[in-house]
């Protein structure tokens, strides 16, 4: 294998099918106004986490809705999320679910520094319930500053292996699902694991075996590059309402430790154009939200754009003026929020 990877082939036309959305209603765009002032609060630091993974608390509302089991694996608490049993058939046939066993690992965001919210959970268990052959596990990684990146890292690429074989062994359809800092770690991970077995190949000049790959990735507003260095980042920031840029660049910092931003490991967008090709070839599904009102956004579209011209196949949502991880506000009945979370169920049923 030469230094660039695998030869590249022809991408086919139109792999990703983008759908894009301009209006913003009233409800929505109160709640912007709303949030813009408050925005320095909610994202300020409460609580420092100490190393490793955190043991979540499970709220009420949602071992009202589903069963909620607790696990450890590879050091790591996982929340597996299943529906009870008295969700409806019509809702079921309605979203279109597949009825073949299908895990969700998902990954929340929170500036790698704080835990699943109470909107992560909603948005858990809904996905489990409108998708009931479907198990979400909920992965409680570790947490910066405590377990930056080059600590946590290695800890999630042994979750990784060992889940995926797992639900090979049980004969699952995987999909690694997360928001913001959460869509960044499972973007990295599926990219590493390509990376790893290109670098090992190189190395042997003959690969003994194929990474471990899963079915489909969803990420929801995803952190591509830790730099922080595109310039449209300063032009979109007047109309973000939660988001600024001196706190991407604090989380930014405090993730990546004393690795370079430029890692693929932290920003998955820097990965090699080969490992793009390789997900393509193994027809791994890359699917994700991007919000016009969001500084994460830029860089975002720079990564699917990508994936698209390495000819991955995929379903994009972009919505103009829509706020980073909006799709999280659904419980508020904001119309927007709604039919997003209701595309990202169809996507994971067609997956």
């Amino acid at each position: 294998m030469s230094s660039t990877g695998p030869e590249s082939k022809a991408p086919p036309p139109s792999s990703i099918r983008l759908i894009h959305r301009t209006n913003r209603t009233l409800p929505t765009h109160a709640l912007h106004l709303i949030l813009r002032p408050l925005a320095p609060f909610l994202t300020k630091d409460r609580k420092t986490f100490p190393q490793g993974s955190p043991q979540l608390s499970i709220p009420a509302s949602a071992r009202k809705r589903a069963t909620v089991t607790e696990r450890k694996v590879c050091d790591i608490f996982c929340y597996d999320i299943v529906a009870k049993s008295s969700f409806s058939k019509a809702v079921r046939n309605s979203d279109r679910c597949s009825r073949s066993p299908k895990r969700i690992y998902y990954f929340a965001g929170g500036g790698w520094r704080g835990p699943p919210s109470g909107e992560h959970w909603g948005l858990v268990v809904e996905l489990a319930k409108r998708c009931p052959d479907t198990t979400v596990t909920l992965v409680s990684y570790p947490l910066a500053p405590a377990s930056p990146a080059p600590m946590a890292f290695p800890m999630l690429q042994k979750l990784y292996a060992e889940v995926l074989e797992k639900s090979r062994r049980d004969g699952e359809k995987v999909i690694l699902a997360g928001d913001s800092a959460g869509g960044n770690i499972v973007l990295a991970l599926i990219l590493d694991a390509v990376i790893q077995q290109g670098e090992q190949g190189e190395k042997s000049l003959v690969s003994e075996s194929e990474p471990l790959l899963p079915d489909a990735i969803l990420a929801i507003s995803p952190s591509t590059d830790l730099r922080r260095s595109n310039p449209d980042i300063a032009k979109i920031a007047p109309n973000d309402p939660i988001l600024r840029i001196p706190f991407i660049k604090e989380t930014a910092a405090g993730w990546k430790g004393n690795w370079d931003a430029s890692d693929p490991r932290l920003s998955p967008l820097l990965a090699p154009d080969w490992a793009f090709t390789a997900l393509a070839d193994r027809g791994v599904q890359i699917h994700g939200l991007t919000g016009g009102y969001d500084i994460l956004y830029p860089d975002a579209v720079l990564f699917r754009e990508k994936c698209e011209k390495a000819g991955v196949q995929g379903e994009w949502l972009h919505w103009e003026k829509q706020m980073h991880v909006w799709p999280l506000t659904w419980k508020f009945y904001l119309p927007e929020a709604r039919e997003a979370k209701q595309w990202m169920v169809g996507v994971l049923g067609r997956c």
